[in-house]
């Protein structure tokens, strides 16, 4: 009894090694590429891990420590201390005062008037201006208005200062010989620092702003007045007196280091568990108040940032805890480049092999009893000389194999069968390299005697029917990775119910 697929040598499809291992080979960047991210996935959790390990085990440490009281008082003094260094190491990187150069300092000075207040008031008046601006009553409005440069009030304050110039002794004789009820006059200076001329001018802008809103409060409480800016200078000065401020603020924090590392080196493993555990906690304190004090601003998370370095700086490297952090990382990166590419191969593996689709001319000669001519890499013009081969003229490929080669084997088959018409019938789309390769085909047999005509989908395609029937010799055209074996069979039995006889096969590969 002939067999129902009389077309077919085999249903078992075997796995070719070779080809799946050559496949595998062609997708190197891939595997490459899905190598390189797990190993930085990989590695990224390897350091949470380490971190997590390490703060677990600092703090059950720190619980279960048992320190003499003067282990707990050189542990609180360490505390202290750095608690100080960090405050001071905050205020110098954040300070517009402590970073500015003192040999050119940019200021705005402003000269006030007040004029049309009652002789006994006067002093009232100009005192409560110089309150306002020296005691922190300008910051608070200047931070209120969004004229603060994103500085705290502490900071804002160094930057606005106020003064009044002595009178003469000549002058205050004059003054007290006037009539109690004359009005009278004073002036005060309001002078405004900045980074630069332009910070300054800024700054000194809103300053005169600020202090007219609050002129009208003024006269409120303390009298009838009118305020008004007689005139105003920019400079560019050289202060010495702020040259020895940020020396001495610096050489401080340089010598809180020093104090600080001197003290922690010499602590028991207790002790120092005990010491970052309470640094730790008090660093994540700091950031919680930070945070709602900066929320709305934008500038929680760069605080707790920096707060973090800080923190990092301040305990001190651990050369021990260092290497073991950078080994572990390298451990788990190793461990996820190799199983990147294991897991790469095994699914590509998986796919290649419960995927239908024809893998190669020796499974179509293992699979299938028809002639398979052989395959055929179509050339577009695009690749080089180099590519196709040494034989000119043939359009030899990178396998070895080429389309004179398939074009001899179906000439060869057509004389001894007697073939004189042909149809190559694709049940796929052609692209438009394949489609020049099968027109030189057909144009080189047709000077032999044989007609050859080309078919897209021909199963479906209902207007090739007849031109396969009138034909009745089909060459079946399949290409590797798209043709699957289930398109085969359904094509082999509409050409065996149709009486339309299977010539052989040739195969497009995929470069």
């Amino acid at each position: 009894m002939d067999r129902q697929d009389s077309w077919k040598k085999t249903d078992e499809i075997e796995i070719d090694l070779t080809q799946l291992l050559q496949s595998l080979l062609m997708q190197w960047k891939r595997i490459a590429a899905c190598a390189l991210a797990c190993a930085i996935i990989f590695g990224a959790a390897g350091w949470l891990k380490n971190q997590s390990n390490t703060d677990i085990d600092a703090a059950a440490m720190a619980e279960e420590a048992e320190l003499s009281e003067t282990e707990k008082q050189a542990v609180a003094d360490a505390l202290l201390l750095e608690q100080e260094t960090r405050r001071l190491e905050n205020y110098l990187e954040n300070s517009v005062l402590m970073q500015i150069d003192p040999y050119h300092k940019n200021r705005q000075v402003l000269l006030y008037c007040i004029d049309g207040a009652k002789r006994q008031e006067l002093a009232v008046i100009t005192e409560s201006y110089l309150n306002f601006i020296v005691n922190g009553g300008a910051a608070d409005a200047l931070l209120e208005t969004g004229s603060g440069a994103g500085l705290d009030k502490s900071l804002l304050s160094e930057l606005v200062s106020a003064y009044q110039k002595a009178y003469s002794s000549p002058y205050q004789v004059a003054v007290k010989e006037q009539d109690s009820s004359m009005t009278s006059e004073s002036l005060f200076y309001a002078e405004v620092t900045g980074k630069d001329a332009a910070d300054a001018r800024k700054l000194a802008g809103a300053l005169q702003e600020v202090l007219e809103a609050y002129s009208k409060k003024v006269q409120e409480t303390a009298g009838k007045h009118r305020l008004s800016l007689a005139g105003s200078m920019e400079s560019v000065t050289a202060d010495s007196g702020l040259l020895g401020v940020q020396h001495d603020k610096k050489a401080a924090l340089s010598a809180n280091k020093t104090s600080l590392k001197a003290m922690t080196d010499g602590f028991s493993i207790e002790q120092m568990a005990v010491y970052e555990e309470a640094v730790l906690q008090e660093s994540r304190n700091s950031q919680n108040e930070t945070g709602k004090d900066l929320a709305g601003s934008g500038k929680a998370a760069e605080t707790d940032s920096r707060q973090k370095a800080s923190v990092e700086s301040l305990k001190g490297e651990n050369p021990s805890s260092e290497g073991s952090l950078v080994k572990s990382v390298l451990k788990y990166a190793v461990l996820g480049f190799f199983a990147g590419i294991a897991a790469y191969c095994c699914l590509s593996a998986l796919w290649y092999m419960f995927h239908d689709t024809v893998k190669s001319t020796d499974e179509l000669k293992r699979v299938y009893a028809f002639p398979v001519y052989g395959a055929i890499l179509a050339d577009d013009g695009s690749r080089t000389k180099k590519s196709r081969g040494k034989m000119p003229g043939t359009h030899q490929d990178a396998f070895g194999q080429t389309e004179a080669q398939v074009l001899n084997r179906i000439r060869l088959s057509c004389q001894k069968q007697g073939i004189t018409s042909l149809c190559a019938a694709a049940d796929f789309p052609l692209d438009d390299s394949e489609k020049n390769c099968l027109e030189r085909m057909a144009g080189q047999l047709k000077q032999l005697g044989i007609d050859m005509h080309t078919a897209e989908n021909a199963s479906a395609d209902t207007a090739a029917w007849d031109s396969l029937a009138e034909t009745g010799n089909v060459l079946m055209i399949v290409k590797t990775g798209v043709t699957t074996h289930r398109m085969i069979d359904d094509a082999m039995r509409f050409y065996l119910e149709n009486g339309i006889a299977v010539a052989g096969a040739a195969a497009f590969v995929q470069e």
